[in-house]
């Protein structure tokens, strides 16, 4: 029986060669595309998860409240929490403290900097079962100067893992020896908690309490220094834990009230996916290519439904005969679900062939370069779930529809049956047009917004600028170096300041002016060089800069939003208090975008520092046509001062777009899922365009006898079609508005959705519909009458 089912299929299928082709190749490129989204997806779901415990690990977050109406979120916390949440509230099993930080190695004549290293306490092995292949828990940071490696690290530094521990590695820029006292094996790739190398929380604490503090990190409850994780027993109330812990906070540090210091509880698995304060983030991209996987896949099954209940009308006869002989409407059934089950097994092997080619291409615009595991069991996992479901989608209705019709009206020649699925296939040609649209518009919408953020005048000039972080050796000479880095022809101008132009980091209350208000203003200082605002190229709106002499130490420059926080009219010559030193506003700089055009600009205030007190990066503006001999000349002065440090740099213009690049990606991947989209809708056009002109061959050859010219006869077939592609289009469009509306509202600084764009897309996707339709429609109007009146 099985057998016969099988070469019945196969006949059918040979015997409508296009119906298969088309059929095939739409469901190949639909499964191997919307696999490729649902590897994506599960990627990123995976982050986290194959920690044991890790549901019950949390890591503890602060809010931290900047204004009357602001907040910013930290994922460091003070030091003494993590004991105080262990000791006073019976939920948490378990508290661990870490501080992540890039560490120079040097073994040798090598030097590397590692960026996986952390200072931590012996409870993160039992926080994160982490397995030692050599030493013990007890042993391993029970010293100072103790460093426990991964596996990947010991077989990096001493080629195997047996060599490693009682060796010695040389850390950091003091070049202090530390001796390998246990080896762990590798974390897990995707966790955000990976580490290379553990050192002893205690050196934190001894430098700590020996540089002057007037506490140890134990009591310090004003630095938040720490990421910390707490383990908590299955059922804990998360919410009354963190709500305890911020009113221990409050009791401890007389400098804030409630309300000011509130903690979050994060659960570990969503340290990936959603920010700190528990808003989504990450998982709202994650979740929209989800739903663009299962639209690809959908428009794929829905050319295979359109093709097959489209041709029900020619498999009538061959239905009524069959029930005529005595097959049951379950035996047909079966039939044509194996008719499917072929098409379906042909259009997987041409998917796993298209894999390999796909691959390479997503990974480039996703900027997932991890290599995906054929065989791997979430893999088979998701292609059989994806392979199950498209046999339950597309195979279902056209079965029940072609098993349903009646022999006594199909052998009479009277069945209708089959139109009735023309509304249902109109309906679907819809659905699937309106998604491509969306994807369409959703596209330009992106790469407008992208456009805009790359041309808008930041209020400085990112080009050509090279940033090159500063150590103690090149600190201590940065007169010499940046005399030297002048006089070099590749060089425009240098300049140095105490952080990164792109993200200002923290911000401070400390701050005070005539007529202050609000306690709770908070602005994020910098020190600059004299030169800094010139170098920059930033404009003035009042006063002027610094100039180089001693008396700037007594002047303070500030941006335009730092003069509105302050309510400053006429800001030049206000004396202001900054962390108590008193000074004059000299100048107000034009506000400028200090971070991400996610954020609004930040209030800023400006000092000026000599070379011999700083730190920082030094800001190297090259002449656009010697970037190269800039970078060279650059990193020949810094070894000739420091050969131990790796020379770094960063251009300005590149850690701008850097900001960006999931949004970069996202704009790559709506282009190219796009672009399927709208291949897959006009694929099972061009299939309905066959056959409608193979079912009106004879009405064609009539109306070309009674003298229809070929346009007119192309034209009466394609307006069916471009109808509901322009149907398509108004259901896309508000659907498309709201949903780009929505994503816009993360941009501070943002373009507008502009009507013309869902002009375009219209126009665009009916301009490919009317091509896929006319081919067929102009073909079939040129045929010879004689030979249309004849086939039936």
């Amino acid at each position: 029986m099985i057998k016969n089912y099988l070469k019945t299929a196969w006949r059918n299928l040979l015997r409508s060669k296009v119906y298969s082709l088309i059929a095939v190749i739409g469901l190949a490129i639909g499964l191997s595309v919307s696999t490729l989204l649902f590897w994506g997806v599960d990627d990123e779901l995976q982050y986290d998860t194959a920690w044991p415990d890790a549901a019950n690990i949390y890591r503890l977050n602060a809010r931290i409240k900047m204004s009357d109406d602001e907040y910013n979120t930290w994922t460091n916390t003070p030091a003494p929490i993590a004991a105080t949440a262990l000791r006073t509230f019976p939920g948490v099993e378990m508290a661990v403290r870490y501080n992540r930080e890039q560490m120079l190695v040097s073994q040798g004549e090598e030097h590397i900097m590692e960026k996986n290293v952390a200072y931590t306490e012996p409870s993160f092995f039992k926080m994160f079962h982490v397995k030692l292949l050599r030493g013990s828990e007890q042993v391993a940071l029970s010293a100072i100067n103790n460093v426990v490696l991964s596996r990947d690290a010991a077989v990096k530094y001493f080629g195997s893992i047996n060599n490693a521990v009682g060796k010695t590695l040389t850390l950091s820029e003091k070049l202090e020896p530390y001796t390998v006292s246990a080896i762990m094996e590798n974390m897990p790739e995707r966790s955000t908690v990976r580490m290379d190398m553990l050192l002893s929380l205690d050196m934190v604490r001894k430098n700590y309490g020996g540089n002057g503090n007037w506490k140890t990190i134990d009591e310090d409850w004003g630095n938040f220094y720490f990421t910390t994780f707490l383990r908590l027993k299955p059922g804990t109330n998360v919410n009354q834990l963190a709500k305890q812990l911020s009113a221990i906070h409050v009791k401890n540090n007389g400098y804030v009230k409630a309300g000011d210091v509130t903690y979050i509880c994060q659960p570990l698995n969503m340290l990936r996916l959603y920010n700190a304060d528990l808003s989504p983030s990450g998982i709202k991209i994650v979740r929209f290519f989800m739903i663009i996987g299962v639209l690809i896949l959908l428009i794929a099954v829905i050319n295979y439904i359109n093709l097959s209940t489209a041709r029900a009308t020619k498999r009538a006869k061959e239905v009524g005969l069959r029930r005529t002989i005595g097959a049951s409407r379950q035996q047909l059934l079966i039939q044509f679900v194996t008719e499917f089950i072929l098409i379906l097994i042909a259009a997987l092997l041409l998917a796993a062939a298209l894999m390999p080619v796909l691959t390479p291409f997503y990974q480039e615009i996703s900027g997932k370069l991890y290599n995906i595991d054929y065989w791997k069991l979430s893999t088979i996992k998701i292609v059989g779930w994806v392979a199950l479901g498209t046999i339950i989608l597309a195979s279902v209705y056209p079965a029940w529809i072609l098993s349903s019709f009646n022999p006594n009206d199909v052998l009479k020649a009277n069945f209708n049956k089959a139109a009735r699925g023309g509304w249902l296939r109109k309906g679907l040609v819809i659905m699937q047009f309106t998604f491509s649209v969306l994807l369409i518009i959703c596209t330009i919408v992106i790469t407008k917004q992208l456009k805009f953020i790359q041309t808008k005048n930041l209020g400085y000039d990112r080009e050509n600028v090279l940033m090159v972080p500063l150590n103690g050796k090149v600190s201590s000479q940065l007169q010499r170096v940046m005399h030297e880095l002048k006089s070099d022809k590749s060089i425009r101008d240098v300049s140095f300041a105490s952080g990164f132009l792109l993200a200002m980091g923290g911000s401070t209350d400390n701050i005070n002016w005539p007529g202050k208000v609000n306690n709770q203003a908070h602005i994020s200082p910098m020190q600059i060089a004299a030169n800094f605002t010139t170098a920059m190229q930033m404009k003035f709106a009042d006063g002027q800069g610094f100039t180089g002499s001693p008396a700037d130490s007594a002047y303070y420059l500030i941006n335009e939003s730092a003069a509105r926080m302050m309510a400053l009219k006429h800001p030049v010559g206000t004396i202001i208090n900054l962390w108590g030193k008193q000074g004059e506003i000299k100048g107000v700089i034009k506000d400028f975008n200090n971070a991400s055009l996610k954020e609004e600009i930040k209030p800023t205030i400006f000092s000026a520092v000599q070379a011999s007190e700083f730190g920082g990066y030094l800001y190297i503006r090259a002449r656009a046509e010697a970037t190269k001999q800039a970078i060279a000349k650059t990193e020949e002065l810094y070894k000739s001062i420091d050969n131990i440090r790796p020379f770094e740099y960063r251009f300005l213009d590149e850690d701008f777009d850097a900001m960006y690049r999931k949004d970069i990606q996202t704009a790559k991947l709506f282009k190219a899922f796009a672009s399927v989209a709208i291949l897959l809708s006009c694929l099972g056009l061009f299939g309905l365009a066959v056959f409608t002109a193979e079912r009106r061959t004879k009405e064609i050859g009539i109306r070309k006898v009674l003298g229809a010219s070929v346009q007119s006869i192309s034209f009466l077939i394609s307006k069916e079609f471009t109808g509901l592609v322009i149907i398509a289009n108004l259901i896309a469009w508000p659907i498309a508005w709201y949903i780009m509306h929505q994503w816009m509202q993360e941009f501070t600084y943002r373009t507008e959705i502009s009507w013309y764009i869902f002009v375009i897309a219209g126009f665009f996707s009916l301009l490919l519909a009317v091509i896929t339709v006319s081919s067929q429609a102009v073909k079939a109007a040129i045929v010879n009458p004689v030979k249309s009146l004849k086939t039936e």
